[in-house]
């Protein structure tokens, strides 16, 4: 009886660990493409590109109005897309004048693949949007930043140290860690306990993707190598996903120059919201400084 139990009790554990590591692979609220640039009166060119795994990724470039040479290389969020970025930073291109490039990450939007791993297979797509641009749009590298949401955040920060084309970046609500940021998304949404079923989810993980260190991806082992180009962090005060505490750690752990502003009263994506003119504002300044 005790055998059968265990066995039971295994499966059980196994088949949690199954579904859980689904949920991180196919986010379960995953946007619709809604949003594009028409809605705005931007003009824009459709884009496309291949990843090293062979992946096609779709994407926006928004060129700029006035001609200005400075250029943003625009990274969005877990379920989220291009469009849902679009819509909170289109200013930069119609107020601020700068040429956009925003992207589809694999499995979102219009863009190809079947699996999302926040961060270690999205690193690949950074690294294909830059040589997209390297090939296709070689001016705008000269004056180039990175603006990246959540997920978009943290890839930049990884993915960041490889280019040194980049001259600056934002970065609004990263993780600091993979295991801690997938732990405490389980507990606040589903109430799963790190242990022992989000160490089954993780090993789950590791197995589906076929990659061994697809859980070792985390912001803080790569943004001390982002010096010395300038990093702005950004967190919401009431983020209970990337709290302000995981926010300051990287901070800290980054090297000079960086700056932190934290926006009270904000929850996770909503930092423009809560501050208004003082968003856009503080963002351009940034980056009307550094590139």
């Amino acid at each position: 009886m005790l055998a059968v139990v265990a066995l039971s009790l295994a499966v059980i554990a196994l088949g949690i660990g199954w579904w859980g590591a689904g949920i991180i692979l196919h986010p379960p609220k995953m946007s619709a493409l809604a949003v594009f640039p028409e809605q705005f009166g931007l003009a824009y060119e459709k884009v496309s590109f291949q990843t090293s795994d062979g992946l096609t990724l779709k994407g926006w470039f928004l060129p700029s109005p006035t001609g200005d040479g400075r250029t943003l290389l625009m990274c969005h969020g877990w379920g989220d897309n291009k469009g849902e970025l679009l819509s909170g930073t289109h200013f930069l291109n119609s107020a601020c004048g700068f040429n956009l490039l925003y992207f589809d990450n694999r499995s979102h939007g219009e863009s190809g693949g079947d699996i999302t791993t926040i961060g270690c297979l999205e690193v690949m797509d950074f690294h294909a949007a830059m040589a997209f641009l390297r090939s296709q749009k070689p001016q705008c590298l000269e004056r180039l930043g990175v603006f990246g949401l959540s997920m978009g955040a943290a890839v930049a920060a990884m993915a960041v140290p490889a280019h040194p084309e980049v001259k600056a970046v934002v970065m609004e609500s990263p993780f600091t860690t993979y295991r801690q940021v997938t732990r405490r998304w389980a507990w606040n949404n589903l109430r799963i306990p790190y242990f022992p079923l989000m160490m089954i989810v993780l090993w789950m993980l590791r197995l589906r993707v076929g990659r061994e260190d697809v859980d070792e991806y985390s912001p803080i082992r790569f943004i001390s190598r982002v010096a010395p180009r300038p990093v702005l962090f950004i967190s919401g005060a009431e983020d209970r996903l990337m709290p302000p505490s995981d926010v300051r750690a990287l901070f800290s752990a980054a090297r000079e120059p960086k700056e932190l502003w934290l926006i009270p009263g904000a929850s996770h994506g909503k930092c423009r919201e809560l501050a208004g003119t003082d968003y856009d504002r503080r963002i351009t300044e940034f980056f009307a400084r550094t590139l």
